[in-house]
């Protein structure tokens, strides 16, 4: 069985910027998102890759801290992204029920 989908908002959190509409600008000026990692831990574990792309704006700054603390890192990335597709779809009402 084939399921329609329909795309209605949009959200992201990336190493761009800490929303959607940041992370688009980014993209159309050319920027990158990656760069070298200056945290001790890379020296401390011996990391054989000492850049990659890093959240801009980390998750949990825009989660409240019950939130924050309950979630991991991967679900607190994927609720940011969430909500903000959720207003930019304008908050449809949803069936319970779905």
């Amino acid at each position: 069985m084939v399921h329609k989908v329909v795309v209605t908002g949009i959200g992201a959190t990336t190493p761009l910027g800490g929303d959607s509409k940041t992370t688009w600008k980014a993209l159309l000026a050319g920027e990158s998102g990656i760069a070298t990692l200056t945290q001790d831990w890379v020296a401390q574990y011996e990391l054989p890759v000492t850049f990659a792309g890093q959240a801009k704006v980390p998750a949990k700054e825009m989660l409240t801290p019950q939130e924050a603390k309950r979630l991991d890192p991967s679900s607190q990335f994927a609720l940011v992204s969430a909500r903000e597709a959720w207003l930019d779809a304008g908050s449809p009402e949803v069936v319970p029920e779905r």
